[in-house]
C-alpha cells in the first residue's frame, strides 16, 4: 500500500514540475483536467462500488461456506460419473 501511495505521490509532484515548465503547461493542464474528472467520478460513484464490494465479498464468503459445509458430490454432480 505504501508503495501505491509513493507512486501516485511521484506522479503528483511530477505533473505539478511539469506544470511550471514553459511550454508544457498546454500539455500538462489537459492530463491534470483529466485526473482531477476521474477523482471526482471515483467520488461520486464511491456508494455503488462500495455496494459491489459488499456483494463481492458476501459471494465469496458463501462459496467458502459452501465448500465447508457440502461433500464434492453435492456441489460437483459430474464426480458421480467420474467413478
Amino acid at each position: 500500500m505504501n508503495t501505491l501511495f509513493f507512486i501516485g505521490a511521484g506522479i503528483v509532484l511530477a505533473l505539478i514540475i511539469l506544470s511550471k515548465i514553459p511550454g508544457l503547461e498546454h500539455t500538462v493542464k489537459p492530463l491534470i483536467d483529466l485526473l482531477f474528472t476521474g477523482i471526482k467520478f471515483a467520488i461520486e460513484n464511491a456508494f455503488s462500488w462500495t455496494i459491489w464490494l459488499f456483494k463481492l465479498l458476501w459471494a465469496a464468503h458463501l462459496d467458502v461456506i459452501t465448500h465447508l459445509v457440502l461433500s464434492d458430490e453435492a456441489i460437483d454432480p459430474s464426480m458421480a460419473f467420474k467413478e
